[in-house]
Parts: C-alpha cells; structure tokens; sequence
C-alpha cells in the first residue's frame, strides 16, 4: 500500500461518522463498501447517508455479497438516524442499477460532478 494510501485508510479508521464494511471468505477480501453519515441541518437536522466503493471481487459476484454489505449498510444509516442514503453509480453500469433498484434505489435525481 503506498503511503498516500496509508494516510487515507489512517483518516478514514479514524473518522466516526464513516464505516468501511468489509466481506472476507477464506482470510482474503472479497467485498467492500464505504458508508458515510453526514451531519445536516435541513429535514430537522436529520442526518443522511452516502455509499460509495461498493466494490466485489468478480469471482465471487452473484452469491449475495454485494447485498448483504448494501443491507448492512442500510440497516447501519437507519440506526444512524438517516432520513436518506445516496450513492452515484456511472450511467454505463446498468447491470449495478438494476441491483440497486432491487434494493428500493430509485433513480429520482441527476448527479453532477466536477473533478478537481
């Protein structure tokens, strides 16, 4: 791991508003999923959640792992107080869209983004 990558795991164990869930089979990673809660002062200052690097390795997809950590997730925002959870999936994945819908994912708003 380089050390960028040191700082940033080192951030990210240490922030208490984010939860990085991790799937093992045999001592080895197989699944991934970042949550973040985020503070917010609208919807009566209910916070709300972001899922990002829902990430499987490609030889184990298709046997519930991406489920269950997108249902662990979910259940952890609800504990959390969340009115909402988002996540940004690119508009080529179709395949991770239709698994999201399954999940009650809708896709009501359009995302922007700039790179910086």
């Amino acid at each position: 791991m380089s050390s960028a990558a040191v700082r940033a795991w080192t951030r990210m164990e240490n922030d208490p508003e984010r939860t990085v869930l991790v799937a093992e089979r045999r001592g080895q990673i197989i699944g991934t999923l970042d949550l973040l809660v985020v503070a917010n002062l609208t919807h009566d200052a209910q916070p709300w959640a972001v899922i990002d690097n829902l990430v499987v390795d490609p030889d184990t997809r298709f046997q519930g792992i991406g489920r269950a950590l997108m249902e662990d997730a979910l259940d952890r925002a609800t504990r959390a107080g969340c009115y909402k959870v988002e996540l940004l999936s690119h508009e080529s994945r179709q395949g991770a869209h239709h698994f999201y819908r399954t999940l009650g994912f809708d896709d009501s708003a359009e995302g922007f983004r700039r790179y910086l």
